[in-house]
């Protein structure tokens, strides 16, 4: 903390006429809850399986350097992009024509002067009473100052995706802590793909990093929104990723969430269904090899009577590295006629491999349809034989089974260039 103290204040000494402003303030307000808590460790329950300590102990800078970088496209995918470099938007980036369909992307200090808006967000992000749970939102709010809101129009049907690229490079041990805040109109529709990537003009890895992102998404009456999250950071940089998602009546969330690089990974999803008839569905497949860590954390909330929920996690574990999945759904006791479907799957391929599953469900309604389960094993002997008795060597006949085990997430996910991507970058293609 006393490090933190430092950066605080060198980063309030360069506010250049905004000290004192709705932004300045709540990163002030953010700080000083976060200097009354301590960053969660072993004990406490839902971080028991993550190094907290490999997040924390480097004294990282504000990554603050602007420099030319490139993402490359994705072959045959045609998106509208937001490039965010460092936490903050490059405004130059930002497509135009994304304007002319009625989509604002707004910088949040702008957002947070708006008389209407400016409430709005705060509605949403306003800190809590300071835990060790929400230690890591509250340092995203006393340290972003590039954020953005991403204002969807009524009744708007996106003919492209939008496409944020995520970019942390830095020459120096960094952090950066990206937000953004979503508000998908009533009956609209359209997909977002998030990317975390390196530059693609770097051959080495970068310095240290530490990427620390919280991410808004509103869902009003009767809209839709299909989320995809592909992360293939460098081995020295981590993330730890917060999503909370607010849904209205009859509105539909499909999210899926793809994970193959980086060292340290931490996903934390939250989604609220306060209205009937809504639909939210989570999907994730991921990989984690060396000495990596990949840590998913999910929560559905069923408030009101008629939703459904589904949640499917597979995942593959090699050489020295951990996984966990803790997944969580809250039936509450109005929440009748509610069914909820939950499932964590995952190959460990290694003795020294770990995978901790607890998929969990707390019902306090009589009339509802709910599911759980978790399965941890090997490569299947059998189906191994079968391959290797019609001729396939071993590696290929295991590279063949990975890919099937992994083809029921990625053949659910919508884009086919985009499941063509992902194969070839984790190399799963046959």
């Amino acid at each position: 903390m006393d490090h933190l103290e430092i950066i605080f204040r060198d980063h309030e000494s360069k506010l250049n006429g905004r000290s004192g402003s709705v932004l300045h303030n709540l990163h002030r307000k953010s700080f000083d809850l976060l200097k009354q808590v301590q960053f969660p460790d072993r004990k406490h329950e839902d971080w028991k399986y993550t190094a907290v300590q490999r997040l924390i102990s480097p004294e990282y800078k504000l990554a603050t350097e602007e420099k030319e970088v490139t993402v490359t496209g994705i072959a045959d995918l045609d998106t509208y992009t937001i490039l965010v470099l460092n936490g903050k938007v490059i405004q130059e980036q930002l497509s135009p024509i994304l304007k002319l369909h009625g989509v604002n992307v707004i910088p949040l200090h702008e957002v947070l002067q708006d008389d209407i808006l400016g409430p709005e967000v705060l509605r949403w992000i306003s800190p809590e009473l300071p835990t060790a749970n929400n230690a890591f939102e509250l340092l995203n709010l006393s340290f972003q100052f590039g954020g953005f809101f991403l204002d969807v129009p009524k009744n708007l049907i996106l003919d492209k995706p939008i496409e944020i690229r995520y970019l942390h490079d830095s020459t120096e041990v960094s952090f950066s802590h990206p937000s953004y805040f979503i508000r998908v109109g009533t009956g609209s529709s359209l997909t977002i793909l998030e990317r975390f990537e390196r530059n693609s003009s770097q051959t080495a890895s970068t310095a240290k990093g530490f990427i620390n992102l919280s991410g808004f998404i509103e869902l009003e009456k009767n809209s839709s929104l299909t989320h995809i999250r592909w992360q293939d950071l460098p081995d020295t940089q981590s993330l730890v990723y917060r999503l909370s998602v607010a849904q209205e009546r009859d509105s539909r969330f499909d999210g899926y969430g793809f994970d193959f690089g980086g060292d340290l990974i931490r996903n934390t999803i939250n989604v609220d269904l306060n209205e009937p008839n809504t639909y939210a569905s989570l999907q994730a497949g991921y990989m984690a090899s060396k000495k990596q860590s990949i840590d998913h954390q999910t929560s559905i909330h069923h408030k009101v009577p008629h939703c459904e929920s589904h949640e499917l996690f597979k995942g593959i574990i090699d050489e020295h590295a951990s996984a966990a999945f803790n997944g969580k759904v809250f039936v509450y006791p109005d929440a009748q006629k509610t069914n909820a479907y939950q499932q964590n799957d995952t190959l460990v391929l290694s003795p020294f491999a770990v995978m901790n599953s607890k998929p969990q469900l707390e019902i306090f309604a009589d009339d509802v349809k709910c599911s759980h389960g978790a399965t941890i094993g090997q490569l299947d002997a059998k189906a191994l034989f079968y391959l290797k008795t019609r001729g396939i060597d071993t590696s290929t006949a295991q590279h063949i089974l990975k890919a099937a085990f992994l083809a029921q997430v990625l053949d659910n996910a919508p884009l086919a260039p985009l499941r063509d991507y992902i194969r070839s970058r984790m190399a799963l293609d046959l």
